[in-house]
């Protein structure tokens, strides 16, 4: 292992009304690693913070500049 750190990214939930901001965020090693971590997790993620009609997710990074926007595909 490298020693290297991440860096901490944030999920927002985005809907056409409404925005949920993660307060919390994750440590990972990239944004492309965020990107997966969004596409993986999808509906299963949003589904218990109750939000409807979710369609992305806005991956921000710990200044608040959104660095990848990821559709939110409903786990049929």
């Amino acid at each position: 292992m490298s020693g290297r750190r991440g860096s901490r990214f944030f999920f927002n939930v985005r809907s056409e009304s409404t925005l949920v901001r993660d307060a919390t965020g994750c440590v990972l090693r990239d944004v492309e690693e965020a990107i997966s971590a969004a596409l993986v997790a999808g509906i299963k993620m949003v589904s218990p913070l109750g939000c409807r009609n979710a369609s992305r997710f806005e991956i921000t990074d710990g200044k608040g500049t959104v660095v990848a926007t990821v559709p939110i595909v409903p786990d049929n």
